[in-house]
């Protein structure tokens, strides 16, 4: 006997309440933006693989469903709508327009683990202005980020705020190399954990070669080489015929590949340290005044203070949206996008603790980096429409979305009146109207009972002569 074919893991049917609910969020979140000037528009779901890796990265793109299409296109459905809205923008859609405000709806993809709950299609509603820099820039869409779900019904929301730009700052100070800089980036979430988080983070160095594991070479000397004998080495690699290799490589890729292990070992005692401060700084959190107190005790690299005090000025300037309250500092916060460039944030609510309805930051070289001929300032940010329903279900304010203000149960009061039924159902359709014909012959306190469940807010009972009764549902 054959199994009926089971749905995905991570996948989700939509009931028609689901469904009702889904578009209702999402809608009522799209209106929203509408009022800050962002205009709705459209990309594809699937995009050229390529897009969404040159910038996305991180985490990301371990999580994306890519595949070979017929044409034998690597392409990926798409884990978020930015870096397509860019292609979109530099492809003329903006014609010109600047700032380009845009906002979007649509399901998104990415692989999660089996843990339930983790969905691998959700639905994405956001925005993104790309042209407009600075901190009243950065205060606008992070205003309607939070704001937008109180206006959807549910206040209480709060930002916590990060900000990538500093990080990054701080790092290049402490004269790090890329790799290392890269690697403190991305593990920066896992340093915010606590001792455990900053243990598993300095194994992955061992493991990667950047610091040493505490042993010492034979002789008792650290594994360096003097000035003299890298003198010597780079006048034979100087020596050596253009064209030869040595072994399998050439004697320039033996040089890079030797002074990139130089690299990492002078950088060991770097990374220590800046593991170490870092680890404290993505630990802070909390009040904005407090958390900005402590890193400026911990923080002294010019860099790294201009984007805190950055920081400061588009929280002042948040402080004219009324959200005051609403917002907590992070710096542990990275999001696992690597296009994220300054300042970064999440949304949440204290009915879902450790649960991000959605978060976005600055991207300000993502343009470049897909081709554009310059760095375009641009910021955005999106919920996740399935964890803002999540929101209202644990409140208890789910049924909002299920009321069909506009939708009419019309029923005939006999079997004789079922024809005067449908009469008054076509009647009430051609002005408009949403009539739903009644079919079962239930009688009227079960008829109450169908409308309460599907949230119909009317109940019209027609008898044969064609007279109407009508009947206000009162909700449940």
């Amino acid at each position: 006997m054959l199994h009926p074919p089971k749905r995905l893991i991570g996948m989700t049917d939509a009931s028609p309440e689901t469904l009702a609910m889904r578009d209702g969020v999402g809608g009522v979140l799209c209106a929203y933006l509408g009022r800050y000037g962002y205009q709705r528009v459209d990309v594809p779901i699937l995009e050229q693989t390529e897009l969404l890796l040159r910038k996305s990265g991180g985490e990301l793109a371990s999580r994306m469903y890519t595949f070979s299409d017929p044409g034998g296109h690597r392409v990926s459905l798409r884990p978020e709508f930015t870096s397509s809205v860019v292609r979109a923008y530099l492809e003329g859609m903006a014609q010109g327009l600047s700032p380009t405000r845009w906002c979007y709806q649509g399901p998104v993809f990415r692989y999660q683990g089996e843990e339930a709950g983790d969905l691998r299609q959700f639905t994405q509603v956001g925005a993104e202005i790309i042209g407009a820099e600075g901190p009243w820039a950065d205060a606008e869409v992070m205003a309607l980020a939070v704001k937008g779900i109180t206006h959807a019904g549910m206040p209480g929301a709060r930002l916590v705020v990060g900000h990538l730009g500093f990080i990054g700052a701080l790092l290049e100070s402490l004269g790090l190399s890329d790799r290392a800089r890269l690697f403190l980036l991305s593990s920066l979430w896992q340093l915010g954990l606590g001792e455990e988080g900053v243990r598993q983070v300095r194994e992955k160095a061992v493991a990667l070669g950047l610091v040493g594991d505490g042993a010492e070479s034979p002789d008792g000397a650290p594994e360096a080489l003097s000035e003299a004998t890298l003198a010597v080495l780079e006048r034979y690699f100087q020596s050596r015929p253009a064209g030869v290799s040595i072994g399998v490589r050439s004697p320039e890729e033996v040089r890079e590949r030797f002074m990139r292990k130089q690299a990492q070992t002078h950088d060991a005692p770097r990374l220590e340290e800046a593991l170490a401060l870092l680890a404290r700084i993505a630990q802070l959190r909390g009040e904005p005044p407090v958390v900005l107190g402590e890193v400026r005790a911990l923080v002294q690299a010019p860099s790294a203070l201009a984007e805190l005090n950055s920081l400061e000025q588009t929280l002042e300037m948040l402080g004219h949206y009324d959200v005051g309250g609403q917002v907590a500092l992070d710096l542990g916060l990275g999001r696992g996008i690597a296009y994220y460039s300054g300042v970064v944030f999440e949304v949440r609510h204290p009915y879902l603790p450790g649960i991000s309805l959605g978060g976005g930051g600055r991207y300000d070289g993502l343009v470049q980096a897909l081709g554009g001929s310059s760095t375009t300032p641009a910021m955005g940010f999106a919920w996740s429409v399935e964890q803002v329903m999540a929101l209202f279900a644990k409140a208890g304010r789910g049924r909002r979305w299920l009321r069909r203000e506009d939708t009419v149960l019309v029923r005939a009061a006999g079997p004789f009146a079922q024809a005067a039924a449908v009469r008054e159902a076509e009647g009430l359709r051609e002005q408009g109207v949403s009539a739903e014909l009644d079919l079962s012959g239930r009688a009227a306190a079960q008829s109450l009972d169908y409308a309460q469940a599907k949230g119909i807010r009317r109940i019209s009972t027609v008898d044969a002569q064609g007279k109407v009764a009508y009947l206000d549902v009162p909700e449940r």
